[in-house]
């Protein structure tokens, strides 16, 4: 059931500022359909695009992620849920997929950062930055990583507050709204 939230306004101007300065979440190219647009910012845990197979020439090839060659799969003890054909093949073919933070930390602490194959442009980065655990896993590793794969844009410019100053905003009275 949506929670309803009262606001009073009272000639105030109301803003939303991002909490970071990385650009808004890219599709992650072969995540499947169970989200519509592809992006890795829907549920709790599914917030790291992760290349896990060459898609090069159609060839669709797990990934090895270690010393060992095994694929992400078996790193992560998820063989029995190997999805590369999915990721591989419409409506929306490429070579990563969501994956679940907790499995990005468990490949973190078994393979090392440097061999972690992350789409940052498609990682809800800020969203992980915030998350303390998942799945039992604490995601310290996965954080400092992140930080140390996907940077935080240096050149973003600065949010405007009110380009008017002698007009309302129009945000007076009581306003509801929705969220999920």
């Amino acid at each position: 059931m949506a929670g309803v939230y009262f606001f009073i306004g009272l000639g105030c101007a109301m803003i939303t500022i991002g909490i970071s300065g990385y650009p808004p979440i890219q599709p992650c190219p072969g995540e499947g359909p169970r989200y519509g647009d592809f992006k890795c910012n829907h549920d709790r845990t599914h917030r790291v695009c992760a290349q896990l197979v060459d898609n090069s020439e159609g060839q669709c090839k797990e990934l090895a992620w270690n010393d060992d060659q095994q694929s992400f799969w078996q790193i992560t003890g998820q063989q029995k849920w190997n999805w590369k054909t999915n990721i591989c093949n419409p409506p929306n073919p490429g070579d990563s997929w969501c994956i679940c933070m907790w499995a990005t930390e468990s490949l973190i602490a078994k393979v090392g950062c440097d061999n972690v194959h992350i789409n940052c442009e498609a990682t809800d980065i800020p969203y992980l930055l915030r998350s303390v655990s998942d799945g039992g896993w604490d995601l310290s590793t996965s954080r400092e990583c992140i930080k140390k794969k996907c940077p935080e844009p240096k050149n973003r410019p600065e949010p405007q507050l009110n380009p008017n100053p002698n007009k309302s905003s129009g945000l007076s009275g009581i306003h509801t709204h929705e969220s999920l």
